[in-house]
């Protein structure tokens, strides 16, 4: 059970300690930043996640020491559509880790640094923090976003909901999996210890008559789709029950909203069939890292570092979830995916996808090895 926040008094608190909270407080603790890591939740935890970590986040990782071991590499996509399946292959491997794995891990890692623990523990206003700088870092959806009046709070029409079960059977072999249902989709990777993960993504208008029963809407959707009936087939589940998600709205956001500075979903949402959302979180730590030192260093400068932020993070993200948006149309319609993949040969299509997606690996290890002094 979380308890009520103890009023940390730091330079830099951060609310939320998945991959990006985590993350950023190991960067800035091992600079010597006086950090607070709040998060009501204790480790390990589960979380609604497509668990699939880009290669594109691990040069971060790796200069931070976190070893993935256990999680097993992906190597190859395949989009499996009603009569037509698409494979491609990955630049670099990926990695397939649960949230249970990796956040632990992170928050280790971030702790071992240096960053204060504040695990366990409940803030229910902003006001209770006593920082020079707040991060938020609590996700898609949080308390937080309604008292800062952010707009894509009030949205309606938008609404999706992500659901996932962990599995055992089939391993997937190094590979992730889509399919397509209509309004929504799946994806499909082995994490660690012999278990795969089963994550959707599906419109609200698609539940109605559910009543928040996932087992009878997984089974509407194996009826439907005969791949999702082969898949599904395939496993028995490994965990008692399905954990689905707070609303997920993919509007536009500010990364700086009431002097508080947003990070990984907190900043922007990324359409998860592209499995860069965790990469994404990771990578929006790095960029804020140096901004913050900056700020600490100057106070007075706050406006021109939060225009900065902006600007940054626009370039590094907005265009990746536009792709996303756009592809996401097609994965949710099960007839017109099977059209499009007709017209699809060799690896153009998918390395086209992961260019728009993704950032550079290269680049992403430039600005690591730039923290590190490498």
């Amino acid at each position: 059970m979380a308890v009520p926040v103890r009023n940390p008094s730091v330079e830099v608190a951060i609310i939320g300690a998945g991959p990006a909270g985590a993350t950023l407080a190991a960067l800035l603790a091992t600079r010597g930043v006086d950090v607070a890591l709040i998060d009501r939740d204790t480790f390990p935890r589960d979380k609604l996640c497509g668990e699939f970590l880009s290669y594109d986040a691990l040069p971060i990782l790796d200069r931070l020491g976190v070893d993935l071991q256990l999680a097993p590499y992906i190597h190859r996509c395949r989009v499996v559509a009603r009569g037509r399946t698409y494979e491609f292959d990955f630049p670099h491997p990926a990695r397939g880790t649960s949230r249970m794995f990796l956040d632990a891990l992170l928050f280790r890692t971030a702790i071992a640094r240096g960053a204060k623990s504040f695990e366990g523990t409940m803030v229910n206003s902003l006001d209770e923090i006593d920082a020079k700088v707040i991060v938020g870092a609590w996700g898609r959806w949080g308390r937080f976003d309604t008292q800062l009046h952010r707009g894509f709070v009030r949205d309606r029409s938008h609404r999706n909901f992500g659901f996932k079960r962990h599995y055992r059977g089939e391993p997937n072999s190094g590979t992730i999996e889509l399919y397509s249902f209509d309004r929504g989709y799946l994806g499909v990777n082995d994490v660690e210890d012999g278990v795969t993960n089963i994550c959707g993504l599906v419109h609200a208008s698609r539940l109605a008559g559910h009543k928040g029963r996932w087992d009878s809407f997984v089974d509407s959707i194996r009826s439907e789709e005969p791949p999702l009936e082969a898949l599904y087939s395939r496993y028995a589940p490994a965990q008692e029950n399905f954990l689905s998600s707070e609303p997920v709205i993919f509007r536009a956001r500010s990364p700086v909203e009431g002097g508080v500075f947003m990070i990984g979903d907190a900043s922007g949402v990324i359409d998860p069939l592209t499995g860069n959302g965790m990469a994404m979180a990771i990578q929006s730590a790095l960029l804020l890292a140096p901004l913050i030192l900056r700020l600490l260093a100057t106070p007075f400068n706050r406006d021109a570092i939060e225009r900065e932020y902006r600007a940054q993070h626009a370039a590094m993200f907005r265009p990746r979830i536009a792709w996303s948006r756009r592809v996401a149309s097609l994965l949710s319609r099960p007839a017109l995916l099977d059209t499009a993949l007709r017209t699809v040969r060799g690896a153009t299509a998918g390395a086209f996808l992961l260019r728009h997606t993704r950032a550079d690996r290269d680049a992403v290890s430039r600005l690591a090895d730039s923290w590190f002094g490498c």
